[in-house]
Parts: structure tokens; sequence; C-alpha cells
């Protein structure tokens, strides 16, 4: 998600959140904002986890600030006491990260509830919370989502570029790693993003493939296509250019170098790996549909 759209998200649920929150004549609308806040993620997993542990820190610490509550409010040694039992209950739970939540309700009720008012205070704050969770995961879905699939697919068609302009560099035999290092950057960008493709799918999201691109398989080339590019620019230059490799630099880049033929066990190594490198990116430009 760019940085100025989720800025703008944030601040339509936060807006709508708090209107909730007054209209719902909820008795804390502050907190709704807040949990909207937390809740605007730069992705839709994250956007639902983040909501996830919210609630359930809300809860647990509105549970434990309720029954505290009851024997006595604002004493320094019971907020002690409860604040080691709800810690101790979330990583009992293996909620971890509602911990900060989780103690932050507890505290808010413990201390600023009034007498009669324990039950009502707690429900309150649950509500609140869930009415900014629910707003934001809405607001994320509906305008302009975060889809990581539209991430990995941009920057899958970008590798496609750089692999062209890198594996022309090399076989020009200049010493410019500009590209390859855009390569690096660009893999990073899909290796770090794919474990949340996996969870949008999960959770129905959108198909395993997207439209006519299977991202697994796209994947796999695009890592294939690097190794194989990392070997040839390892192995350096020197070597004789094969027929049929020839024919397709001529084809793809208009540049003509003579095809030997007789190679030496080397030649014909740097041959194979030139040959491959053709041959994936030939695949990723049909699997985008792209020009040759």
């Amino acid at each position: 998600m760019k940085r100025g759209m989720r800025i703008v998200k944030t601040s339509i649920a936060v807006t709508i959140s708090i209107s909730l929150g007054y209209a719902l004549k909820l008795n804390s609308p502050f907190f709704a904002g807040v949990a909207a806040i937390i809740a605007m993620q730069d992705n839709l997993v994250d956007s639902y986890r983040m909501g996830r542990d919210r609630v359930l820190g809300t809860i647990l610490g509105a549970a434990v600030g309720l029954l505290g509550s009851f024997i006595s409010i604002g004493d320094p040694i019971i907020i002690g006491i409860g604040i080691i039992i709800v810690i101790y209950l979330c990583n009992k739970l293996g909620w971890s990260k509602s911990i900060s939540i989780a103690t932050i309700v507890f505290i808010s009720i413990i201390m600023s509830v009034e007498k009669g008012q324990e039950l009502y205070y707690s429900l309150n704050r649950i509500l609140d919370t869930m009415v900014g969770i629910i707003v934001a995961v809405i607001v994320n879905f509906v305008i302009s989502p975060p889809l990581t699939k539209n991430k990995i697919y941009d920057a899958s068609l970008n590798l496609i570029n750089d692999f062209s302009q890198a594996l022309k560099a090399i076989i020009m035999k200049r010493e410019d790693k500009e590209h390859l290092t855009n390569i690096e950057n660009r893999l990073e960008i899909i290796d770090k993003e794919y474990p949340i493709l996996m969870k949008e799918i999960n959770i129905k999201l959108y198909k395993k493939n997207v439209g006519d691109v299977n991202l697994d398989h796209s994947r796999a080339l695009l890592k294939k296509l690097y190794n194989n590019l990392n070997v040839l620019d390892e192995m350096g230059s020197g070597f004789k250019i094969d027929i049929e490799n020839s024919n397709i630099i001529k084809e793809k880049y208009n540049i003509n170098i003579d095809g030997a033929d007789e190679l030496n066990a080397l030649d014909i190594v740097y041959n194979y790996h030139l040959k491959t490198s053709f041959d994936l990116l030939r695949e990723l430009r049909s699997m985008f549909k792209l020009s040759s």
C-alpha cells in the first residue's frame, strides 16, 4: 500500500469509528479510533491479524480488569497482581502479541471505572475496540485494497525486464552490476511478500493462480533464472558463443556475434547456462503475455 493511500484510509477509518462511537453512545470513542489506527496495515492479512490480536487482548484485559475492580479499584498491589495474571494468561494461550493491549485495557478499567459501573465500562472497552477494528478492516478492503498478489505481479514484471538487461550486459562483457542489484532487491520483495500471499489465498481472498499467471511457477522460474545469470557472471568473459545462441542474441538484441562450431568444455557450460537463461526468459514473457 502506498504511504499516501494508507494515510487517507487511516483518516477515513478513524473518522468513521469515532462517529460510530458517538452514534452508539459508547463510553469512549477514543478507543475505537485507536483500534482503527492499529488495525490499518499494509496488507489485509496483517489487518486481520492485528485486529484479532487486539480483540483477544481487549477481552482478556477487560475480564481481568472487571474481576480486579470488584476487589479494589485503583489499588497498586491489586494492579501489580493483575498485570502478572494478564501476561501469564496471554503467554499460556499463545496470545503474546496481545499482551500490550491486554495490560493497557486492564489498567484503564481498574483505575478509571466507577463503583457499580464495572461491567458496563468493561463491555464498552470491548465494543469500542471491535468497532474500530471492524471499520478499519472494511475500509482497508473496500478502498484500494493492498492485495499482495499485485505487489508480486508488479515486481515480477520489473524483474523480467531487469533480467533481460542483465543478460545483455553479460553478453556485451560490460561490468554493469546495476541490473543484478535491482534483481536481488526485487527478489527480496517477492520472498518477503510470498508468505503473505499464501495466507491471503488460505483465507480465500482469491484463487491461488491469479488470472493466467501461476505466481508459484513464475517465482520458481525467476529464481532459476537468477541462479543461471549468477553462474554466467561468475564465469566471466572470453567464451565462444555457439550458433544457436548467436542467432538468439541477433534476434533479441540485434547484436551480431559470430557463432562457433568447435567449443571446449567451458564453452559448452557457458552456452548451456546462456541458452537456459534465454529459455527461462522466453517462458516468463509468455506467462506474463509480454512481447519477446
